[in-house]
């Protein structure tokens, strides 16, 4: 916020009012006015300090003449503008003494602080003392987020990395929680704490990084990163977990911001965008000055890498065209839009499409990729010196791979064999190629059937990866008939469940 601080013989206010609603001056301790009453006195106020400009002797702050701007206020939270000569500050002082007689509401003096620049220090003194208010420096928040005139650090989004960070540890101490839970906490919990800050500034690439790198961490339990931060990042119909990197984010939410620029021309930050780095020139073609400020730079920065990614602006213009949703572009679909261009994935419908348990499908996920820890991959990385497959130890000396392990081996087979055999499927296959090549291949509609057998192949490869670690960490086994009718159970529970037409319901019902 460069014209809060460097403008010459300035002054800016920020603070709350006393109480937010309750401990207002008049009221006995523990009485509140409603919101609504509320509300309209805080209408009340804001309509009279907009009525500062047709008083003689108030000069604007410098920043804010061409606009008329007087204040920016939401609930409580209240910015005042304007020259630092006493005969303005006196304006705004006898308007808020009127609005506390009128309301019974009063500045809090705790809360409440005086920004000055070039000013002198008897001057600064003798503000401070007849507002009553101490002064203050940058950076200071202003709903929840720092404001500054320099270029935004690291340590100014200190408090955004610590939220993360603590919620983060919070979950972390849940031992049970599954990959799947993992991924959908990340995509919920994470992208809320951080959405306010990277829609609205450009945040520094390190404190971007940061975030990524907790998140990864976490998703992966502070253990071996079984899949790259930027795979997870892509959509899931490109292989990936449909998750949000805070970098990509961050830029997806530069370019929006930019566009807003380019086409809202009647919101009040724009405006002032346009009165003081455009002045009647175009977005996608003015230049960086020497004295614009940092945020005004990095923007600037951003539309030069959308361009030249994209090839040219009437690309750009092309693509975020395609990024609306109801007359609103979306950051999301933009974020989409700029992410690596890959090929689609034929078996994302097998993965995640129909009535998939949120943890079968992240197995699946890890299984199609190769990315699950089998003992040849252990091996491989050198965690391990012996690969040997503990479900088929008292047959023979055979070494654990993904391939062996889901489909090829005795036990795993039976299995296999046995639900196919119940989804009365004539087409039989202990291969992992084959398998997945035949689902891809038939088993990609919409029809609910297709889906219950899509899910039978989720289920199948989670209870086997289960019955393995179950054998190898807790020492228990189970048959394979107790395995089929574990998933069997875990299946028609779903199911059973679901709104589906009683013809269907009759024929599962049979199963």
């Amino acid at each position: 916020m460069e014209c809060i601080s460097t403008a010459k013989f300035s002054l800016s206010i920020n603070g709350s009012l006393h109480g937010y609603f309750k401990g207002a001056r008049g009221l006995r301790q523990g009485d509140s006015l409603s919101p609504y009453l509320f509300v309209l006195g805080m209408e009340y106020l804001s309509r009279k300090l907009k009525t500062l400009s047709t008083k003689n002797m108030f000069k604007y702050h410098p920043k804010c003449v061409r606009m008329g701007i007087t204040h920016l206020i939401f609930a409580d939270d209240l910015l005042l503008f304007c020259r630092a000569d006493m005969d303005s500050i006196a304006k705004i002082k006898n308007y808020l003494q009127e609005f506390s007689r009128v309301s019974g509401l009063e500045a809090n003096s705790c809360k409440s602080s005086v920004l000055l620049s070039g000013v002198e220090d008897n001057t600064k003194a003798q503000i401070c003392s007849y507002l009553n208010f101490p002064e203050g420096s940058l950076p200071m928040r202003y709903l929840g987020s720092p404001l500054v005139s320099k270029r935004l650090s690291f340590l100014d989004c200190s408090s955004l990395i610590s939220k993360i960070s603590d919620q983060l540890q919070n979950w972390q101490c849940r031992k049970k929680l599954s990959y799947a839970g993992r991924i959908q906490l990340i995509k919920t919990v994470i992208l809320g704490i951080q959405i306010h800050w990277t829609s609205n500034y450009i945040l520094p690439i390190k404190v971007l990084e940061k975030i990524d790198m907790l998140c990864s961490a976490f998703l992966c339990g502070s253990k071996i990163h079984l899949v790259s931060w930027a795979e997870v990042c892509n959509a899931k119909k490109l292989g990936g977990l449909g998750l949000y990197s805070a970098k990509m984010w961050n830029y997806a939410a530069a370019i929006k911001m930019i566009w807003m620029i380019h086409s809202k021309k009647d919101l009040l930050s724009i405006k002032w965008v346009h009165g003081h780095y455009l002045k009647h020139q175009d977005i996608w073609q003015v230049q960086p000055k020497r004295n614009d400020s940092w945020m005004w730079r990095q923007v600037l920065k951003v539309r030069e890498m959308a361009i030249s990614r994209f090839g040219n602006v009437n690309n750009l213009f092309r693509i975020i065209a395609n990024c609306h949703n109801n007359g609103r572009m979306k950051i999301s679909l933009v974020y989409n839009a700029i992410s690596q261009f890959i090929v689609f994935t034929p078996w994302v419908n097998i993965v995640w499409g129909g009535l998939h348990y949120p943890k079968h499908s992240a197995i699946l996920w890890l299984a199609v990729l190769s990315r699950l820890l089998t003992k040849d991959w252990l091996c491989s990385m050198g965690m391990l010196d012996i690969n040997q497959c503990i479900l088929c130890a008292d047959i023979g000396n055979h070494l654990e791979s993904r391939n062996h392990l889901f489909f090829y081996y005795r036990y795993s087979s039976y299995v296999w064999n046995k639900l196919m055999a119940w989804l009365e499927l004539s087409w039989r296959s202990c291969s992992w190629d084959h398998v997945l090549g035949w689902y891809n291949n038939n088993l990609r509609g919409v029809g609910f059937m297709k889906k219950l057998k899509r899910m039978v192949l989720s289920g199948t490869v989670y209870w086997i990866w289960k019955e393995r670690n179950m054998r190898i960490f807790q020492q228990k086994t189970r048959s394979p008939d107790q395995l089929v009718r574990e998933v069997k159970i875990s299946l028609l529970l779903k199911v059973l469940n679901e709104d589906i037409p009683e013809h269907l319901r009759d024929k599962i019902g049979k199963l």
